[in-house]
């Protein structure tokens, strides 16, 4: 509905504004397309891209070797949608390439996007015989049919639209949800077994195509395209237009695209030291308004959106369940060694968990109980020894690939997306059980639940506020909160990292009730690392000691306690 009024008002624009702006908003038009790519990345996936300008620049020289090679072919129109996705697939290929390396959502990412600008700028500028060189490619043609710049805004105007409707999808679905979990907690999302680089990859993918398709109508609109549009001089004007209107929002990148454009078109010509105002606007829009100028409307703008999302709520729908197994396998590590910065973590490790019940790992601080989860999981790499379920090995796969054979898993401390609602954070842990890739496109996913999920909230009433932000929750709440994604994800092994930590009497008590009555449901193994004794005593089957890397006794709550070499290093208390 948005985006219908948007379109209607930008039709009708250019009878109130004149030929020059309507001239000038036809390329602001374009240039606000490769922001709202900008701001996918780096407003809701969290990572920056310091390069766009490259992804608009090679769809715009593509376009017009196009035209001038075909001029007044209408063929030329299906030709060009090929350009913009020329520079969507570039953008995959970099995307998959960098994120696979481990901390490349961060500078690395940024400079090495940087850096291909800079590239393409100088390939651009010497590379004669296609690029023209620095003069760049003249005398484009204009599009069949289309002849004026009166032609050319509405084009402009309409493609505007389409990019923002696309966008509009891609927010509200599953997939843009995923990619703002990702922005606010990385790890936790690999954890339900999503690849996390894969789909920065997707979201980068989508801002490259945004920009290619803007350079393809660029290239027809000015009739020029020179080395400037690649270089990184644009990208940074398209980095402080994001940060000006709000990456943060759909509409964030357009309105400061609009707004600096149009103040900058102002003041070029008649304002000394234009550069200089300009530069103390945008660093007071940053210091003062730090979610941009678009943040002035927020409140009023989620007040009307969740009315509306009330007014339009639809029935829940069940989620898939896991598949069955024939028979619950066992897990089991045989001499594994972990090692960082020469330091052994875990020792020729050896202990198999039993297939069913709950088992309770114990140890002093140091002792390697964390350490096993990590290498469990994949986020600690094993240079010896194996980590098997069943007959399967998974020694040092990737956290989403563990998660995938089914583990759930809660850390130590509460792992939430705070800024996400609570009903999305459990919707994730659901998706990542029952949802295929092309299934994230699917609004109806955000409206699934399951019967697990409907008996916690009536244990604990907040779960059922959905609408809610993480942000909201205690931290008693938080905890309570992730072990209910944990247990949503309907896991065959469920790790628990001292689930009631920070939990008063009371609320260790009905979350001990809840974890017995997960896994008799369920009918999964319970590991749960745990330093409460009372606790242990309370709710475990079959408790493992660890000490120094190594397993020292495992046994019954009994055994242990007897065990003389458990009291010689480890002494047990109650809370």
């Amino acid at each position: 509905m948005a985006n219908l009024g948007t379109l209607v008002a930008l039709l009708v624009l250019p009878f109130a504004v004149g030929d020059y702006w309507t001239y000038q908003l036809g390329l602001y038009y374009l240039y606000a397309m490769v922001a709202v790519g900008l701001g996918l990345c780096w407003g809701q996936a969290g990572f920056l891209p310091l390069g766009q300008a490259m992804f608009f620049g090679i769809s715009a020289y593509l376009s017009a070797i196009l035209l001038k090679a075909m001029p007044g072919s209408y063929l030329i129109y299906l030709l060009l949608p090929l350009a913009a996705l020329a520079s969507g697939v570039l953008a995959l290929l970099i995307g998959l390439m960098v994120f696979r390396r481990d901390g490349g959502s961060g500078p690395f990412f940024s400079l090495i996007t940087l850096a291909l600008s800079m590239l393409a700028f100088q390939i651009a500028s010497n590379w004669n015989s296609v690029t023209g060189g620095f003069n760049g490619l003249a005398g484009i043609p204009s599009l069949p049919g289309i002849d004026d710049f009166r032609a050319n805004y509405y084009l402009a105007a309409v493609a505007l639209v389409v990019v923002l409707t696309l966008a509009t999808w891609l927010y509200r679905a599953p997939l843009g949800v995923l990619w703002r979990a990702i922005a606010q907690n990385e790890r936790r999302v690999a954890l339900f077994g999503f690849n996390p680089h894969r789909y920065k990859a997707i979201a980068f993918a989508v801002s490259g195509f945004f920009a290619g398709l803007a350079g393809a109508l660029y290239a027809p609109q000015q009739g020029l395209v020179s080395p400037q549009v690649v270089g990184f001089a644009f990208s940074a004007e398209l980095l402080v237009w994001t940060a000006v209107g709000g990456r943060g929002r759909l509409y964030g990148p357009v309105l400061g695209t609009l707004l600096v454009g149009s103040m900058t078109g102002e003041m070029r010509d008649g304002v000394p030291y234009w550069e200089v105002i300009m530069a103390g606007f945008f660093m007071l829009v940053v210091l003062v308004f730090p979610q941009g100028v678009i943040g002035l409307f927020t409140p009023v703008t989620d007040r009307l959106r969740r009315s509306f999302d009330r007014a339009r709520q639809r029935a829940r729908i069940e989620a898939p369940a896991r598949a069955e197994v024939a028979a619950q396998e066992p897990l089991t590590i045989e001499a594994a060694r972990v090692s960082a910065s020469g330091i052994n973590i875990l020792n020729d490790l050896t202990v198999a968990f039993p297939p069913k019940g709950v088992a309770c790992v114990i140890g002093p601080n140091g002792a390697g109980k964390t350490s096993t989860f990590n290498l469990i999981t994949g986020e600690l790499p094993a240079s010896a020894g194996s980590v098997k379920v069943g007959a399967l090995d998974i020694t040092n796969q990737a956290p989403y690939q563990v998660a995938r054979l089914g583990f759930g898993r809660k850390l130590q401390a509460p792992s939430v997306f705070p800024e996400l609602s609570i009903g999305d954070n459990l919707a994730i842990a659901l998706w990542s059980n029952g949802a295929r890739p092309l299934d994230l496109l699917r609004l109806s996913l955000r409206r699934w639940s399951s019967p697990i999920i409907a008996e916690l909230a009536m244990r604990y009433a907040f779960l059922g506020k959905e609408e809610s932000p993480a942000s909201d929750l205690s931290h008693g709440e938080r905890q309570i909160l992730e072990l209910a994604m944990a247990l949503a994800v309907q896991p065959r092994i469920l790790l628990l990292d001292e689930p009631c930590a920070g939990l008063s009497a009371d609320e260790t008590s009905r979350a001990v009730d809840v974890i017995r009555w997960a896994a008799e449901r369920l009918g999964n193994a319970v590991i749960i690392i745990e330093h409460d004794m009372a606790l242990v005593r309370r709710i475990a089957d079959r408790v493992m000691v660890l000490h120094n890397g190594a397993l020292l006794a495992e046994g019954s709550v009994a055994d242990i306690q007897a065990n003389p070499a458990v009291q010689a290093v480890y002494v047990g208390g109650q809370k």
